[in-house]
């Protein structure tokens, strides 16, 4: 964590003295996928609708500030040591992430029509969290949750390190398309309604445990398209756009 917080306050620090006053602002559709302690469960085995919308500051022609919201629903089924498991719930996703071009790339500019590009950064998934201890005592009764006979309903808030990859093109004067994957670490072992499912208490009465709020399973991923339009900042158009017209 402390090498991803380092590395992003880098790059800020390297392009503020490059700072244009450029914005973007867009809309992002397409859906999720997700890894996890489940078996047998292969990615986008449903489309599972994800929306949202985002606002970059372009510092210059490589890169930018994006601050992004999604929101959808996650469903998969899989297996759990022999047994069938399956989990269906939404997932809000707030992120700030840099954004760094290939290419230079300046929306709606015809020298620069576009970029593959690259992202990092950090952000939170909120999301409920519902399981039975009668569900995980199918394949494992000796469960801190079948043991003290407790069920699960609340909601969560994970911390996440996303990152990604994706391509965008000119389609206009303003306006820009793209499709990109983005992956999210999360922090959390809850996406899948199975909190360290593997977890039990040995004949000392000792609790053993596989994950921790570092080291988990889960992983969520969102593969979309965005439609994005440029804004100015301020009265004038930003100079960096001028100075390319020229």
């Amino acid at each position: 964590m402390r090498k991803v917080l380092l590395m992003f306050a880098t790059v800020l620090i390297t392009t503020s003295g490059f700072a244009q006053k450029t914005a973007d602002i867009g809309i992002w559709g397409g859906t999720s996928n997700y890894f996890g302690d489940l078996k047998d469960a292969p990615p986008f085995q449903t489309f599972n609708l994800n929306f949202g919308a985002y606002f970059r500051y372009n510092f210059n022609a490589r890169v930018g500030l994006r601050t992004m919201a999604l929101f959808g629903n996650f469903l998969q089924e899989g297996v759990i040591e022999g047994t069938p498991w399956k989990f269906n719930k939404n997932v809000l996703d707030f992120s700030m992430q840099v954004e760094i071009n290939y290419l230079k790339y300046i929306l709606g500019e015809k020298k620069t029509p576009f970029s593959a590009y690259v992202t990092f950064g950090l952000g939170m998934e909120y999301f409920p969290y519902e399981v039975l201890n009668s569900s995980i005592k199918q394949f494992n009764p000796e469960h801190p949750a079948v043991i003290n006979n407790k069920d699960y309903n609340e909601s969560v808030i994970a911390p996440t390190i996303p990152f990604g990859l994706g391509f965008k093109y000119n389609i206009g004067r303003r306006l820009g398309v793209g499709i990109e994957y983005q992956l999210r670490k999360i922090f959390s072992d809850k996406l899948d309604d199975l909190d360290d499912p593997l977890s039990y208490y040995n004949p000392q009465g000792e609790l053993i445990k596989y994950t921790s709020a570092i080291h988990n399973n889960d992983w969520a991923g969102y593969l979309g398209v965005h439609l994005t339009y440029m804004i100015y900042i301020g009265k004038n158009a930003c100079p960096v756009y001028d100075s390319k017209k020229k």
